[in-house]
């Protein structure tokens, strides 16, 4: 009986493990929200579900002809791993693009997009 003890124990501990091997940081809270028109922000957040490596993850903005709009680098939160802040300059109205890239701390890249409209 005791391999079979063994055999269950070790499963539950792959079983239970196996979730934060598979970590993805997915953005869980984006202000300005993807799809919104509003006023132009002085910066881009962007919250993901999992911590991320700000080294490796990264925010970028370009207008609606693919110009990038600032030569900013996003930064990573200090009081928060989940969080890549991007100061932005005086934005014109008119649609944004934001580009999204994210590296969880067990190595696992992530990246997209959404889009928002400056009134």
């Amino acid at each position: 009986m005791p391999s079979v003890r063994k055999s269950v124990s070790i499963l539950a501990t792959v079983l239970f493990a196996t979730p934060l091997v598979w970590a993805h940081a997915r953005p869980k809270v984006m202000i300005p929200a993807a799809d919104s028109a509003g006023p132009a922000p002085s910066k881009i957040t962007v919250t993901f579900s999992e911590p991320v490596e700000p080294k490796f993850s990264s925010l970028t903005v370009t207008d609606e002809k693919g110009a990038p709009i600032s030569k900013e680098h996003s930064l990573g939160e200090e009081k928060d791993p989940k969080t890549l802040t991007l100061a932005t300059p005086s934005l014109a109205p008119g649609g944004y693009l934001v580009h999204w890239v994210s590296v969880a701390p067990d190595g696992h890249r992530m990246e997209g997009e959404y889009k928002f409209t400056v009134k």
